[in-house]
């Protein structure tokens, strides 16, 4: 009997035992299977079988200067505070460990200034047929050079990237308007953030707008009414001489204040007159509204003529603290300044409050429409890529990542928390970002793409006559265009 009990207890402890390991067997085994899974999601389209044994990926990029953080959008180190960086750093590690490949970013100057040699950079590399760059990210107002077109890839051949175009962290406007013949040669969209950082906004000093008694602007903006004519309204009589000289300079107190270049050629889409359009057939043609761009040149002539507007011509070599506008609006003597969105985290430090609004629209235009300034990035893939598997996974992956990771830390976060100064802003920007455009002449500066700032600065309303002088160039620049789109056997 004793035997008996002894055998049993020895039976049930090994069987306890036994139960025990198994488990702890079977849950090292299920906490493997977890870890296992976690780097093996679908990201975008991309199945999550895909896998590429560490593989090098190779970005070129511009570095950050005084002109923009170019360099940021592109990577980050882990011990970044900043919560843009941080996700920044977390999409490109979900990435990595997901196709498991490493990133290796290498970034040289590419301001305008430096066009000739970022682009001699990828050029030399592409045309010698040694594949040393994956994607290449540079600023649209030198990567859309016709003599560069050559060297990229129809993205629309690009694995993965062709399958999800339509997707929202690739933007609609820039796929649909860009697209011809069923070729795209450049990738815009939540991965290159620099598009949002150099959307152009309005800017207005609160403390200036309550001293004038202007009323809420806000409000005008969700009723429909934030037009060119209020704002004008709204300036009128707000200048000062504050410095007691008799004439305005940049030490005076204005209601508007501008810059002369990228900011009055947002006009094209802020007023919706833009340089080309599709006809019914789908062709792009040449179709400037000869009579609304003459009623916008007449109207903001007359109004930067008076004291109330303080206009500056800047050039591309000064960075924005080389110009007067960041100074007179960090000191409170401007109501309204309209520039990119990115200029907000310049103004953190200010004591006055500010407000952020779309920019104001024409008379009658149903929505507020804007455009982004020439310095953000572009993706393009070389056409000498060594393994278009591995390129278009990870293209789209970092864009769909982005979507996910980054664009609510840039946006939610920063812009409408960190650098806005109230919630009314935060619903402004939701505002701007539904209003994003862009336009395929524009784009490619097939009708002058400085027509207005020229116009302007040498004020001349008398575009009939220019137009009539210059369609014929545009026409001939829209067919040199529009040739790279052809199929070769054409």
């Amino acid at each position: 009997m004793g035997k008996a009990k002894a055998l049993i207890a020895l039976f049930l402890c090994t069987a306890i035992l036994l139960c025990i390991f198994a488990g702890c067997g079977k849950n090292a085994q299920s906490q493997d299977d977890t870890q296992n899974q976690s780097n093996q999601e679908q990201i975008g389209c991309v199945p999550a079988e895909v896998n590429f044994n560490g593989a090098e990926f190779t970005v070129l990029c511009r570095e950050s200067n005084p002109w923009g953080n170019w360099e940021d959008e592109i990577h980050a180190d882990e011990q970044e505070t900043d919560v843009v960086n941080q996700a920044v750093y977390e999409r490109n590690l979900a990435v990595a460990e997901a196709l498991v490949v490493e990133f290796n970013v290498i970034a040289i100057p590419g301001h305008w200034t430096d066009a000739e040699d970022f682009t001699n950079t990828f050029r030399t590399s592409i045309l010698a047929g040694d594949g040393a760059f994956d994607i290449v990210v540079g600023q649209q107002g030198y990567m859309k050079s016709l003599a560069n077109v050559d060297l990229y890839m129809n993205v629309y051949d690009l694995p993965y990237v062709k399958d999800d175009l339509d997707s929202p962290y690739f933007y609609q406007d820039l796929v649909n308007e860009l697209t011809v013949n069923n070729k795209l040669n450049y990738l815009i969209g939540d991965y290159t953030i620099t598009y949002l950082d150099n959307v152009n906004v309005m800017f207005f000093n609160k403390q200036i707008a309550e001293n004038e008694n202007i009323g809420d602007v806000y409000q005008l903006v969700r009723d429909g009414e934030w037009t060119i004519d209020k704002c004008i309204e709204l300036s009128k009589g707000v200048y000062h001489d504050l410095d007691g000289n008799g004439y305005k300079n940049e030490n005076d107190l204005f209601g508007y204040i501008t810059d002369y270049g990228n900011t009055t050629d947002g006009f094209y889409s802020q007023f919706d007159t833009q340089h080309t359009k599709k006809d019914e057939g789908g062709n792009i043609i040449i179709d400037m509204d000869v009579g609304k761009t003459v009623a916008i040149l007449e109207k903001m002539i007359e109004f930067f003529k008076t004291d109330d507007v303080f206009t500056y011509s800047s050039s591309s070599s000064q960075t924005p603290d080389e110009t007067p506008f960041n100074t007179i609006f960090t000191e409170d003597r401007a109501l309204f300044y309209p520039d990119v969105l990115a200029t907000a985290k310049t103004y953190r430090g200010m004591e006055t409050d500010f407000g952020i609004v779309p920019v104001p629209k024409w008379e009658g235009q149903d929505r507020y429409l804007t455009q982004a300034q020439a310095g953000y990035s572009v993706v393009i893939v070389p056409i000498d890529v060594t393994d278009l598997e591995k390129v278009g996974a990870v293209c789209d992956a970092l864009f769909a990542k982005s979507e996910e990771i980054v664009i609510p830390a840039y946006y939610d976060m920063a812009l409408k928390g960190k650098f806005a100064r109230d919630n009314e802003s935060g619903e402004m920007i939701d505002i701007i970002r539904e209003g994003l455009c862009i336009n395929f002449g524009f784009f490619y500066d097939v009708g002058g793409g400085s027509i207005f700032s020229r116009l302007l600065e040498s004020e001349n309303s008398n575009f009939a006559s220019y137009y009539a002088a210059n369609k014929k160039m545009y026409e001939r620049n829209l067919k040199t265009v529009l040739k790279t789109f052809e199929d070769e056997e054409e």
